[in-house]
């Protein structure tokens, strides 16, 4: 049996391009649609932009890498299915699946402080209408469809810096945008800093927030545990309900993006969506400025590193025997120090692979022997430290 024969015109696909933007420019190559190319050339049946994009069958992504001589993973990368586990836990709508993605962590509220919400049949980021989006200047230079523009995980383009705008229609056909140019808002620079940040998540796999660099499967698990109290209930912010007030009329929109009654993410209109992205973006910017309290467990993510004085090398005037015992702390106030960094350690570790991993080298010194270092693990264990942590600070992004 001869194996498949490579086609001698692919274009090489453009980065992050969805797998039906790909097919239609190699068919277009050969003068054909790309449901002809799916038939006559790899005896597969016609399917839409949909399928193609979510997750199509196995085989024929396998035959794709075959014909065109690219590697599996780079094809896989073109589907939502080759983003599972980074951006999806799973595309099988899954009981307790809201509360695994959303609720795990925390930025401007305490965790109890949210309603906990289990929508039927759930899934992260994709959005209930099949709206087509895209950047006008990259379209009008390439008919190149990404993949993240289906996705309200991004409003703009980091290349152009301008927002993403619907449109009807199909590339290198004809496009017929919503919004004449003319009418297109300008894009908030708090919204360009969000979206840079997403897409060096989905680029690099990681995001250089001010704290540290955290992995991307965090930063989208942020993003949307922030897009989901921003959406809370009115009664649930207690004394944080002028600070989210003020989020909202800082990039002026409706409190809430004007819902009456909660209702996920990914069903809003785009409109509603690129509200909350904004209000988003802004609450971040406000956290990082220090303006904005922010009282849950991974906001510290989003606040830069304590400055440090570092002193200009000339010797401080020596203390006065007085002023030195008023200040030299006692043996209790450094105790309680060491007990506030050392909890703030470990609930950073049960977020961020990196500082799990930091906080394991430090408490692993000076063991010498197996049993030592399996008991610190099962100490992990009883902190709620994921186990798998201390293996994902050195992978690298698998579809770079």
């Amino acid at each position: 049996m001869r194996p498949p024969e490579r086609w001698p015109l692919h274009p090489a696909p453009a980065e992050t391009e969805s797998l039906s933007s790909w097919l239609r420019r190699i068919a277009a190559s050969y003068g054909l649609h790309s449901y002809e190319l799916l038939e006559h050339e790899l005896g597969q049946r016609e399917l839409s932009d949909p399928e193609l994009d979510l997750d199509p069958p196995t085989h024929l992504l396998e035959e794709l890498a075959k014909r065109t001589g690219l590697d599996q993973h780079r094809v896989d990368a073109m589907t939502m299915a080759g983003w599972v586990p980074w951006l999806f836990d799973s595309l099988i709508p899954a009981p307790g699946a809201y509360e695994t993605y959303v609720h795990q962590l925390s930025v401007l509220l305490p965790p109890k402080r949210r309603n906990i919400y289990a929508p039927r049949k759930w899934l992260p980021w994709l959005p209930g209408t099949g709206a087509r989006r895209g950047c006008p200047d990259c379209l009008e230079s390439s008919p190149t469809v990404l993949l993240f523009w289906q996705l309200p995980v991004i409003a703009s383009c980091p290349v152009h810096g301008r927002r993403l705008e619907t449109y009807e229609g199909r590339p290198a056909d004809y496009i017929l945008w919503a919004t004449p140019a003319h009418d297109r808002r300008a894009l908030p620079e708090s919204l360009s800093l969000m979206d840079r940040r997403t897409w060096q998540a989905i680029t690099t796999g990681s995001v250089d927030l001010p704290r540290y660099p955290v992995h991307a499967g965090i930063w989208f698990r942020l993003l949307r545990t922030l897009l989901d109290e921003l959406t809370t209930a009115q009664g649930r912010y207690g004394r944080q309900l002028d600070d989210v007030r003020r989020v909202w009329e800082h990039c002026g929109h409706p409190f809430r993006a004007g819902l009456y009654s909660w209702q996920p993410f990914e069903t809003l209109h785009w409109t509603a969506q690129q509200q909350l992205l904004e209000a988003a973006a802004v609450a971040m910017e406000l956290i990082e400025a220090g303006s904005l309290t922010a009282r849950g467990t991974s906001a510290h993510l989003l606040r830069p590193e304590p400055s440090s004085n570092i002193g200009d090398g000339t010797r401080p005037a020596p203390l006065t025997e007085t002023a030195d015992a008023q200040e030299k702390p006692t043996p209790d106030v450094l105790w309680k120090r060491a007990l506030d960094s050392l909890g703030a350690a470990i609930a950073a570790a049960k977020e961020d692979p990196i500082v799990a991993k930091q906080l394991f080298d430090v408490a692993r010194y000076g063991l010498r022997n197996e049993e030592s270092v399996r008991a610190l693990r099962e100490t992990f264990v009883e902190l709620q430290i994921p186990l798998d942590f201390l293996s994902q600070t050195n992978d690298q992004h698998p579809f770079a």
